[in-house]
C-alpha cells in the first residue's frame, strides 16, 4: 500500500478519489438498483484499514482499524450494500482529516523556513556577488538592503536600519539596529541598508535552529498524549471482550458490529496531539519553542520557580564600570592580557571585557590554550605566560593574594593574574531587566510559591538585584555544582522550573523539571539543555506559556469529557436497537468532530497583555 501510495497518488488525492467513487455508487445504487457495485467500491476503499489492522496483527495488538473491518466484513456478509458503503465513507473521511491534522502539524516549520532567503550578496575581492544562502561562510560580509530577509545570523559592520524580528521573536515593532548590534536570520529589513559579518551560517542560524527545535518537538508526546496511548492499549483489548459478551448473550452480530464503531477511541487519538500543536504553534508565534507538550503540562503546574541572575533577570549587557590596575602593571598591558584570555568566552561579563579591552588597545592574537573553568572564570596560555581571570573565590582556591574589596563597589568583580600574579581588576555592571519585577508579580499570581535566584556572582551584587526584583530568596557565589546540589534539594517539593542561559545553568537546566533557556543570547549548551527556549529573551514570555499550559490542558479535559459522554449516549442508541452498524458509523464520525473541534478552540489567538 505504502508503495503505491508513494509512486501514483498521494494520500489526500487517494482519499478525494474514494470519496467521489463512493458518491457514484451510492447514487447508482439508488437510482438502479444495483448494490454489486457499491459493494465492489466498498471493498476497495476499506483496503487501507484493512493493511492497518493486519500490521496491529502481526505486532499482536488490537487497534481501531480492527473493529472497523470486522462491522465492514459483518455488513458484507449480510449482503447490506449501503450500511458497508457507509462505512467506507466515514473511514475514509476519517482517514483524510487525519491526514490534515498531521499536515497542520508541520505547517509551522514550512511556513518558518518559507522566510529564509534562497540567495544572498556576499562582498568578494571588493565586488558584490551573489550566492546561495546556504554557501555563506564564517566571517563573510554580507549586504542586506530594505525589503530583504537577513539570510545569516551576524553583527552589523555598516549601517543601520529598522528590522522587523517577528518571525523569530514574535514582536511585531521593528527595532532599530545600528553598528555593533546582533541581527537574527530570516529576520526583515523593512527600512534602511546593512552590511553584517556573519557569525552563525547553515544548520547554526536561528532560523534552523528554530526549525530543527519545533520538529523535535512534534516528535515528544505530552503526558496526556501517553496516557491516550496507554488508555488505548488498555481499551481496545476491553471493547474486543465486551463485544464478544454482547454476542455470546445477543446472538445479534449486527448490534455486536454497531458496538464496535461506536466505542471506537480514533476521535481522542487525533483531538489530543492536535491540541498539543495548537499550543506548540501558539508559542511558537510568542518567539516560544517548547520542546512538546509535556513540557508545557510541567510548567502549567510549576511550584517553584529557579532564575539565573546574568541575561535572564538582567539584560545580561554587561558593561565596564571600573578598572584599577596594580602598582608596576602598565594600563595597555593589562587590558591586552585580559582581552586575549577572554576572546574565546561566552560569559556575558567576559564578552563586555574582551570588548572594552580591544575598544582600548585593539585586536590581540589567539590564545595558545583557552579553557572555561565553569562558575569561576577561564584559563588561557599564550607563549610562556599562563592567565587566570575570574571571581574572588576563583582567586582564593588558586591562592593568588588580591586586596581586599571595597563596600561601595556593587557591580561583578573579575580579578586578572598572569603566572600566579595578580596584576588587576575589572568591575562590570548589568541593568534588571524592566519586564522583570512585573513577570515576576504575575508568577506568584498564578501560584507560584517559590522564587529563588541562583547566580555566581558575589553576594554584594545579588543583594542588590534581589531588593530591586522584590526577589525574597537568593543565593550567591554558586558554581555550577553547587547550583545543580541545590536544585536537586528543591525536587522533592515541585515540581521545579529552571530558567538561565549561560553554560553555568545547563547542569541544573538538564536536572529541572522543566528547564527554560534564554535563546538569543544563550549559550548553544544551556540552549540544548532546556524543555523550552525564549527567542524573546523576555521572561514575561513564561506566565503566558502558563496559561498556554492550563488552557491546554483544561481543553484536553474538556476532550475526554466530551469522548465519554457520546461513547454513553451511542451505547445506549446499540443497545436499545436504535442505531445499527451504518447509523453507529455516522453517529461515531459525526461525534469525532466535538473533541476535534473543542482542541481547535487552541489555534485561535489569546494574547494576554503582560508587559
Amino acid at each position: 500500500m505504502k508503495f503505491f501510495q508513494q509512486r501514483f497518488l498521494s494520500q489526500p488525492t487517494r482519499e478525494y478519489i474514494f470519496i467521489s467513487l463512493l458518491m457514484a455508487a451510492f447514487a447508482i445504487a439508488f437510482f438502479f438498483q444495483s448494490q454489486m457495485i457499491l459493494l465492489g467500491v466498498a471493498a476497495l476503499t476499506v483496503i487501507p484499514t484493512f493493511f492497518h489492522a493486519i500490521e496491529g496483527v502481526r505486532a499482536f495488538r488490537i487497534n481501531i482499524d480492527t473493529f472497523n473491518l470486522f462491522a465492514v466484513f459483518v455488513s458484507f456478509m449480510i449482503g447490506d450494500a449501503y450500511s458497508a458503503g457507509f462505512i467506507a465513507l466515514m473511514l475514509t473521511f476519517a482517514r483524510l482529516l487525519d491526514w490534515h491534522t498531521e499536515r497542520r502539524t508541520h505547517h509551522a516549520v514550512e511556513e518558518l523556513m518559507r522566510l529564509k532567503p534562497l540567495t544572498a550578496f556576499v562582498e568578494r575581492s571588493e565586488a558584490l556577488e551573489k550566492i546561495s544562502a546556504d554557501l555563506v561562510q564564517f566571517g563573510d560580509v554580507v549586504v542586506i538592503k530594505s525589503g530583504a530577509h537577513i539570510p545569516v545570523d551576524g553583527i552589523i559592520v555598516y549601517g543601520s536600519a529598522y528590522i522587523n524580528e517577528a518571525a523569530v521573536t514574535g514582536e511585531s515593532q521593528p527595532l532599530k539596529k545600528i553598528a555593533g548590534d546582533p541581527v537574527m536570520s530570516s529576520t526583515f529589513v523593512e527600512t534602511g541598508a546593512i552590511k553584517i559579518r556573519a557569525t552563525q551560517v547553515g544548520r547554526d542560524s536561528t532560523i534552523e535552529r528554530m526549525a530543527s527545535l519545533m520538529r523535535e518537538a512534534s516528535l515528544r508526546k505530552s503526558h496526556s498524549e501517553k496516557l491516550a496511548d496507554r488508555f488505548a492499549g488498555l481499551f481496545m483489548p476491553f471493547v474486543a471482550l465486551v463485544g464478544i459478551l454482547v454476542y455470546v448473550f445477543t446472538h445479534n452480530i449486527l448490534m455486536t458490529a454497531a458496538f464496535f464503531l461506536v466505542a471506537c477511541a480514533d476521535d481522542m487519538a487525533v483531538a489530543i496531539p492536535l491540541a498539543m500543536t495548537a499550543s506548540l504553534g501558539q508559542a511558537a508565534k510568542r518567539g516560544v519553542i517548547v520542546k512538546g507538550g509535556q513540557s508545557l503540562d510541567v510548567l502549567a503546574r510549576m511550584r517553584i520557580l529557579v532564575l539565573d541572575k546574568t541575561g535572564t533577570l538582567t539584560f545580561g549587557n554587561l558593561n565596564v564600570r571600573a578598572v584599577r590596575v596594580a602598582k608596576g602593571i602598565e594600563e595597555n598591558h593589562f587590558w591586552r592580557t585580559l582581552a586575549i584570555a577572554e576572546k574565546y568566552s561566552e560569559h556575558p561579563a567576559g564578552r563586555a571585557a574582551y570588548h572594552e579591552a580591544v575598544h582600548r588597545v585593539g585586536d590581540v592574537p589567539d590564545p595558545d590554550v583557552f579553557d572555561v573553568v565553569k562558575g569561576k572564570g577561564v584559563r588561557a596560555k599564550v607563549g610562556q605566560e599562563e592567565i587566570m581571570v575570574g571571581t574572588e573565590r576563583f582567586f582564593e582556591e588558586l591562592g593568588i593574594a588580591r586586596p581586599l574589596m571595597k563596600d561601595e563597589i556593587t557591580g561583578s568583580i573579575f580579578l586578572v593574574a598572569i603566572d600566579g600574579k595578580y596584576i588587576g581588576f575589572v568591575e562590570v555592571a548589568d541593568t534588571p531587566r524592566p519586564e522583570a519585577a512585573e513577570s515576576l508579580r504575575q508568577l506568584r499570581e498564578l501560584g507560584v510559591e517559590r522564587i529563588i535566584m541562583f547566580t555566581g556572582d558575589h553576594e554584594r551584587v545579588a543583594a542588590d538585584i534581589a531588593r530591586t526584583l522584590d526577589i525574597k530568596e537568593y543565593e550567591a557565589g554558586m558554581t555550577p555544582e553547587e547550583k545543580l546540589r541545590a536544585l536537586e534539594a528543591l525536587l522533592p517539593e515541585g515540581p521545579v522550573g529552571m530558567i538561565g542561559d549561560g553554560i553555568n545553568d545547563s547542569l541544573a537546566l538538564a536536572r529541572a523539571d522543566v528547564s527554560i533557556a534564554m535563546g538569543t543570547g544563550g549559550a548553544a549548551v544551556s540552549i540544548e539543555a532546556a524543555d523550552i527556549v525564549l527567542m524573546t529573551d523576555k521572561i514575561a514570555r513564561i506566565p503566558e506559556m502558563i496559561e498556554l499550559g492550563r488552557r491546554t490542558f483544561s481543553v484536553v479535559r474538556g476532550d475526554t469529557m466530551i469522548w465519554g459522554c457520546t461513547n454513553v449516549v451511542g451505547f445506549i442508541l446499540v443497545f436499545t436497537g436504535v442505531a445499527g452498524p451504518a447509523f453507529a458509523a455516522f453517529y461515531n464520525f459525526v461525534m469525532d468532530f466535538l473533541p476535534l473541534l473543542n482542541s481547535s478552540r487552541l489555534f485561535r489567538t489569546k494574547r494576554e497583555n503582560h508587559v
